[in-house]
């Protein structure tokens, strides 16, 4: 199930062919695999929000990364057919500038090592900067590698404040419950006051959307 909705949230994110959720590659089920559960299903199967069309607006104006994007196809079916080298520079570029669903790809490409070292340093770096554009699939990695201290120290607070914006974003529904028992679980590690000021910080959360840039300043992404 994990595969399929990693699979369906990257397709409709970069306009991937559909066809490729069948192939998708991912290390063995396990429990290490929790760190990137997508915590809302039906909303990966009808498209990653609060960034449907990945489009920012500047001063009014729409700013989208679809012409950054046209390698995506090409790159989504290499990965999805094992061949890492071939497919993680182009997500890898994409993410250096900026783009929220290459940088959440990436934060999974580095914690399982998928043609490049493992590195959950820079897994969580990848995870935690997808979060802050306000990607969704980000925020439960984000959080649980503070949990756990994976690449970053285990900051509880850190961890209650990204399940909490989690939860705040989803409907009544499982997941919405299982990202509250989450963040109710880090709280038990934490101070009332602890508890109080990181929810102050999680309802004054606002995405950071990173501007597409200009294609034509970015040429040596595609050489």
């Amino acid at each position: 199930m994990l595969r399929v909705l990693l699979a369906a949230l990257l397709c409709c994110a970069l306009g991937l062919p559909a066809g490729a959720q069948e192939t998708a590659s991912a290390a063995p089920e396990d429990e290490s695999q929790r760190i990137i559960e997508i915590p809302n299903p039906a909303m990966a199967r009808e498209a990653p929000q609060p960034m449907r069309s990945l489009t920012v607006m500047v001063d009014g104006e729409p700013r989208s990364w679809a012409p950054l994007e046209r390698d995506t196809g090409a790159a989504w079916q290499a990965y999805t057919g094992g061949d890492f080298p071939r497919a993680v520079p182009i997500f890898a570029r994409l993410a250096e500038i900026g783009h929220p669903v290459a940088q959440w790809l990436m934060g999974n490409i580095y914690f399982f090592g998928q043609g490049i070292p493992k590195d959950y340093a820079k897994a969580h770096a990848m995870f935690e900067a997808s979060a802050q554009q306000g990607y969704f699939a980000a925020f439960a990695p984000t959080a649980q590698m503070y949990v756990q201290g994976l690449g970053v120290p285990a900051e509880p607070a850190k961890a209650y404040y990204w399940y909490n914006i989690a939860a705040a974003q989803l409907p009544d529904s499982i997941e919405r419950t299982e990202m509250m028992e989450r963040r109710e679980a880090v709280a038990a590690s934490m101070t009332p006051a602890q508890v109080e000021a990181a929810q102050k910080r999680a309802n004054l959360f606002k995405p950071l959307p990173v501007i597409p840039p200009d294609p034509e300043d970015v040429d040596w992404m595609w050489e």
